[in-house]
């Protein structure tokens, strides 16, 4: 006789006071991704309700506008919605494409000034603007001192943005060097790794919501860049909405910038504004135009306190599947290491602009 299987687990049923909390949040962070996924926002509302001892959602709404202890909340809750797992190098092949052409190009082109303003927006633990920051050491190498360089570094989440000022990262982050050069740009501490001092000093950290970008009098100093990195992060965001993000982001490169967004995330639309550029396994996009196309208000309706229907669809996974990297990016039998020995100047060659 076969045993009886134990009963399902029941499935959330949201009531009118959850159902207030997320529609606050979507409206406050942007983040439309939780708007059919009330299983998993609960559960990250419940681990701060396990925190604060607090009895349900009607609770947690007073705590959020407690006009003392509102704020301070509301940046616990959103470290807790937002999803901050990223390593050093993630994805070989954008790397490659940063390591091969897009920063060449750039370091070419700004010869004259030797100035470069670099954002990596939605940057988690700070692995990716390092990355960025080892990545020109070794490309720049004794011309380094020369330049006025800067990195910034931006997340929603506080929590995420102090890790990345420490700068120590467990093994699990730097997964994808070898030991020669982990121990090149990382001194051991503990059972971690702190990143060597003059890579830090590359690099500035600062809270940011993307959603600020479609406010008037967004920041000034958040301009002029030459790279901007958004990736895996327009993913939260709704549909229409992300293309007035990009097209902000646009508006804040210079003439001849690059925006890099993840895999999944490019819209046919975007080609408005941006020329897509060919690279492999990298979602790259030029500005060439110095003015930019004005695009209409995005008209979805702010979410509604409605009780959804019970849904028996399972849960998508937080970002797209993709394979780890590789280190360093494999390359054809004889061919030249594309990446210069350590304190080798940049190429001095001019470099042809990006393929059409």
């Amino acid at each position: 006789m076969t045993p009886a299987r134990p009963p399902a687990a029941p499935r959330f049923l949201p009531d009118a006071d959850f159902l207030r909390l997320k529609a606050l949040l979507i409206r406050r962070t942007g983040h439309f991704y939780y708007e059919d996924k009330d299983d998993l926002l609960w559960e990250r509302v419940r681990r701060r309700l396990r925190v604060l001892s607090l009895p349900g959602a009607a609770a947690y709404l007073d705590r959020l506008q407690d006009p003392a202890l509102g704020e301070a909340e509301w940046t616990a809750l959103e470290a807790e919605i937002t999803i901050g797992e990223t390593f050093f190098f993630r994805y070989a092949e954008q790397f490659a494409a940063l390591r091969q052409t897009i920063l060449p190009q750039l370091l070419e082109r700004n010869r004259a000034t030797r100035r470069l303003r670099i954002w990596s927006a939605g940057c988690a633990n700070g692995s990716e603007p390092y990355s960025l920051a080892i990545l020109l050491h070794e490309l720049l190498g004794d011309a380094l001192p020369d330049w006025r360089i800067t990195i910034l570094g931006t997340d929603l989440n506080e929590a995420s943005l102090a890790a990345a000022r420490e700068a120590v990262f467990s093994p699990w982050s730097l997964r994808s060097l070898p030991a020669e050069l982990r121990e090149r740009d990382f001194t051991a501490e503990g059972r971690g790794w702190r990143l060597r001092p003059r890579h830090r000093a590359m690099v500035r950290f600062q809270r940011h919501n993307l959603l600020d970008l479609l406010e008037p009098g967004a920041a000034l100093e958040m301009n002029e860049f030459d790279l901007i990195l958004c990736r895996n992060v327009l993913i939260y965001f709704h549909p229409e909405t992300v293309p007035q993000l990009v097209r902000a982001l646009a508006e804040r490169l210079v003439p001849g910038g690059w925006l890099l967004l993840g895999h999944a995330e490019p819209q046919p639309g975007f080609a408005r504004f941006l020329r897509p550029v060919s690279l492999p396994g990298t979602a790259a996009w030029h500005r060439e135009a110095e003015d930019l196309p004005v695009l209409p208000e995005p008209s979805w309706p702010q979410p509604e306190p409605s009780l959804p229907e019970p849904s028996a669809s399972p849960e998508p996974s937080d970002r797209p599947s993709l394979p780890d990297p590789t280190w360093p990016a494999p390359r054809a039998p004889g061919a030249e290491s594309a990446w210069p020995a350590t304190g080798a100047p940049y190429p001095r060659r001019p470099l042809p602009r990006p393929p059409a």
